[in-house]
């Protein structure tokens, strides 16, 4: 990417992390004000529990009170202490999950009583207060007030918060990889667009890329002498026209003439390779028959479908035929591979097809 969308991406970037940092602390706090507030009412209801058990069982000490209070805090998953103390008789009764929550031992029948002392985590933990409803009643109901220390802000509160930021943070990663898809396709066509070559340079890069045209008669002589050749060794020999396709629109042309003579140069040798006119070509196929030639041929076919020119796909057809044993002219190798050549453009061109012939038909026909 250039410097502009680099910019942009990292802007971008900032902007996530600030968003996310931001709405974390907001949820984090949020849930924190709400456990706080759901705290304090979870203590006053303690407290009203609290002065019925204390009316019902007599007192403090009372096991009945005791053991319904115990009940009443294991019921509550996020109290870690439920205390109560009054400013003249001390510590009532106390009960923590953790003995760390007790900063130091209450001052009980103290004179005069202290109140118990708590550390806890603030910010996760909140100590709340609730007097005990009721009023004097007897010795012990003086002014008591109820302590309930509780999780704000627990795993439980923790992890569905890291988990949508999790999601936010895969969405921005996928959001990023289709932006960079799509800058850099953008530059790729600007660069395409800038880098396309023009007219003469088209034709330039054909004349330096194209084998040499030679003219029929020189084509003619070349077969005849490669058919020769090949009869004398009891070789075979094949022989194939190609042909740039009509369709797609606008797939012809300098560049494509000059890719196809490319791909034909790095397949086949460059001095039996012929550029017969407009978007044919001819290739001499020294010792091989007709399927060999097909083979190499398709092979030719697929690489120029896979390399587009200029952004269009650029297709060909070829017909080949083969002397296959027979004594045959270079007339007859060229008027076969043609037949091959136009049935491959009827059945939809972007395709090779071979000349089957027939050696023992051709024996008879010679025999009269």
């Amino acid at each position: 990417m250039d410097k502009r969308f680099s910019w942009i991406f990292l802007a971008a970037s900032a902007a996530f992390f600030v968003f996310i940092v931001g709405l974390t602390g907001y949820r984090i706090e949020t849930v924190r004000r709400v456990n706080s507030l759901t705290a304090s009412d979870r203590v006053g209801r303690l407290a009203e529990r609290a002065a019925g058990l204390r009316n019902a069982a007599g007192s403090f000490e009372a096991p009945l009170f005791r053991q319904e209070m115990r009940r009443l805090f294991d019921a509550e998953a996020r109290l870690l202490l439920l205390g109560i103390h009054s400013p003249s008789h001390g510590v009532l009764y106390l009960v923590a999950r953790n003995r760390s929550y007790v900063r130091e031992k209450p001052g009980g029948q103290a004179d005069p009583p202290t109140e118990p002392s708590y550390q806890y985590s603030r910010g996760y933990e909140v100590l709340a207060r609730s007097p005990l409803p009721g009023g004097p009643s007897g010795a012990e109901g003086v002014d008591a007030a109820v302590d309930g220390l509780f999780i704000i802000m627990g795993r439980e509160d923790l992890y569905p918060i890291l988990r949508d930021d999790l999601y936010l943070f895969l969405v921005f990663l996928l959001v990023c990889g289709v932006f960079i898809l799509i800058v850099t396709g953008i530059q790729q066509d600007d660069t395409d667009t800038r880098n396309q070559p023009t007219a003469a340079a088209m034709d330039a890069a054909e004349k330096s890329s194209s084998p040499p045209a030679g003219g029929q008669g020189h084509l003619e002589q070349r077969l005849q002498s490669e058919i020769d050749r090949a009869a004398a060794g009891d070789q075979d020999i094949s022989f194939a026209v190609l042909r740039l396709d009509a369709r797609p629109a606008g797939a012809g042309g300098p560049a494509a003439r000059a890719a196809v003579s490319t791909l034909l140069q790095e397949s086949f040798s460059r001095d039996l390779i012929f550029n017969t006119g407009g978007d044919s070509f001819a290739v001499v196929i020294p010792d091989a028959d007709v399927d060999q030639a097909v083979r190499s041929l398709e092979a030719v076919r697929k690489r120029a479908v896979e390399s587009p020119i200029g952004g269009r796909t650029c297709t060909v057809s070829a017909g080949a035929s083969s002397r296959t044993g027979r004594l045959v002219e270079e007339k007859t190798l060229r008027e076969e591979a043609l037949i091959a050549l136009e049935k491959a453009a009827r059945e939809g061109g972007n395709r090779v097809v071979g000349f089957r012939a027939d050696p023992a038909r051709f024996r008879r026909t010679l025999a009269g």
